[in-house]
């Protein structure tokens, strides 16, 4: 899991800072809006029961995340390579009163600057496996980290329609990487998952899959897109997908797994 040298740096930090300012409107979509309801329910039922609990979350953009993890009192360090997507987060917290509590910090995910056991929990929503050796050396003993990873199967089906060899070699296992642009992350699936977190020393938690059911279910574009929806179709639709994210046998179909898991 060491870190790809070969990433374009200067490319990445572009492509961010670029999309800072409209970044957030996608979460103010139905579409966005289900996907965070999701991801923050799955959270919830793995924080740390202590406020004085100290949380990293990296690659922490906008602060989605983190917004309203300082809201319920928890330190948050947020670091993030992109300088334009750190003062979009800057000005959320400070317009809700919360700044005093998040420490931000301008880093590469695979480099931290922080010491080795710093944080009680540890997230990291980027979709890079090659983030999970620095995330775990500045987790406590006993800590838990959060990790988004690139779902190998949804990976070849996304990629078939481009590139139907590049899509059967990566769902063989033939390949292992998907493009996205400046950047390049290695697909797993759950199985994969497990063993490699195993290996690095953490106990694994819970995998679950997010991200991508949307563009699954049979819901019209214009609708996932909307930013007014009907509350009661809304229940309905996270109520779904949170129990599809925990159904081994459809696992595959979602774009990525977010694992969880106790460092021992």
């Amino acid at each position: 899991m060491s870190a790809d040298k070969s990433r374009d740096m200067a490319a990445i930090r572009a492509k961010w800072d670029e999309r800072a300012q409209r970044y957030d409107a996608h979460y103010e979509t139905f579409k966005g809006a289900v996907e965070h309801y999701v991801d923050w329910e799955l959270l919830k039922r793995h924080l740390p029961p202590s406020r004085k609990a100290r949380i990293l979350d990296a690659a922490g953009g906008t602060g989605r995340i983190t917004l309203p993890l300082a809201k319920l009192g928890y330190s948050v360090t947020l670091c993030d390579l992109s300088r334009g997507m750190l003062e979009v987060a800057r000005q959320k917290l400070l317009r809700e009163g919360v700044l005093e509590r998040v420490e931000i910090s301008e880093c590469d995910i695979c480099d931290l600057r922080f010491a080795d056991e710093s944080f009680d929990f540890a997230l990291c929503w980027s979709g890079m496996l090659e983030a999970a050796r620095e995330l775990i050396r500045v987790t406590k003993r006993g800590g838990t980290i959060s990790i988004f990873l690139v779902n190998r199967c949804r990976g070849a089906l996304d990629l078939f329609p481009q590139d139907p060899a590049s899509a059967l070699a990566l769902v063989e296992a033939r390949s292992d990487y998907v493009c996205d642009e400046a950047e390049k992350y290695r697909a797993v699936s759950p199985e994969e998952a497990r063993e490699l977190f195993a290996a690095q020393g953490i106990r694994v938690l819970a995998i679950y899959a997010v991200c991508g059911w949307l563009d699954l279910l049979p819901i019209p574009p214009d609708r996932r897109e909307s930013s007014r929806w009907d509350e009661a179709f809304f229940r309905q639709v996270t109520a779904m997908v949170l129990r599809l994210s925990q159904e081994p046998s459809v696992q595959g179909m979602s774009r990525h797994l977010v694992l969880y898991g106790e460092r021992t």
